[in-house]
Order: C-alpha cells, then sequence, then structure tokens
C-alpha cells in the first residue's frame, strides 16, 4: 500500500476514534462528567465522513499508487468537510467545555485533507505550492 493511502487510513482511524472519546466536559460543585461525540449525536457524522475517506483510500484503484484525479479531490473534499463540521463543534460547545476529542478529531481531518495533496508518488512529503494545488485540482 502507498504512504499517502496508508497516512489517510490512519488518519481515518483516528478521526473514528475521536468520535468515541470525550468532546465535552463539565465540572460543577466538584463533580466532573463528560460526553462523547456519540452520546451527543453529532460524532456520528463525523465517524460516517472519515470512514467515507477511509474506504475511499483503501477500496479504489491500485493500492500502490497515489490517488488521483477525482478520487484526490472527494478526500481531501472530505478532509476539509470534516474539519470545518468539528470547527464548528468546537465553537458550538466552546472552548473551556471542550475536551480532546474534538482537538483530535480536527487534527484528523486537517490530515485527511492535506494527504493527497503534500505526499507525492515517490512517497515523499513535499508542501505543496500554490501553483501545484492549481495544476492539480484541473
Amino acid at each position: 500500500m502507498h504512504k499517502q493511502r496508508l497516512f489517510i487510513l490512519i488518519a481515518g482511524a483516528v478521526g473514528i476514534l475521536a468520535a468515541f472519546l470525550p468532546w465535552a466536559k463539565i465540572s460543577l460543585f466538584g463533580f466532573s462528567t463528560s460526553a462523547s461525540g456519540i452520546e451527543g449525536g453529532d460524532g456520528w457524522l463525523s465517524l460516517a465522513l472519515f470512514a467515507a475517506a477511509a474506504g475511499l483510500a483503501f477500496t479504489s484503484g491500485d493500492k500502490a499508487t497515489v490517488l488521483e484525479g477525482s478520487m484526490k479531490k472527494a478526500v481531501g473534499g472530505i478532509g476539509a468537510g470534516v474539519s470545518a463540521f468539528m470547527l464548528i463543534e468546537l465553537l458550538r460547545i466552546g472552548f473551556s467545555y471542550a475536551s480532546y476529542g474534538v482537538y483530535l478529531s480536527i487534527l484528523a481531518g486537517v490530515a485527511v485533507m492535506a494527504m493527497p495533496f503534500v505526499i507525492k508518488g515517490d512517497g515523499n512529503f513535499q508542501m505543496p505550492t500554490k501553483d501545484s494545488i492549481k495544476d492539480e485540482l484541473k
């Protein structure tokens, strides 16, 4: 399996795991409790998006090559969508009540979004430039 696909799978698995971790914590009068994303209901959407990105990376085309064309755009778009969704969740919950599951989901979403564009065909990491992103999206 190509490094690009492997890293997308790992980031997707981290995102799926983060849906079950605490997203919100509340402390009141010495008692504290937390709620996972699944308990709140919004975690199911992030779980589905991460599973879709991991599924596309695992099932589409030859696993020994990088994602290309519409698959690269689809995985990048899913990563951008889940990152935006999780940022909205972070703002909805509030910074003082947010727990590590939300932050881990945001990091995993950014990783899923970036991996198709950062890892090239030879398996090396290369920061994309504005022109290279334009060429890849055409």
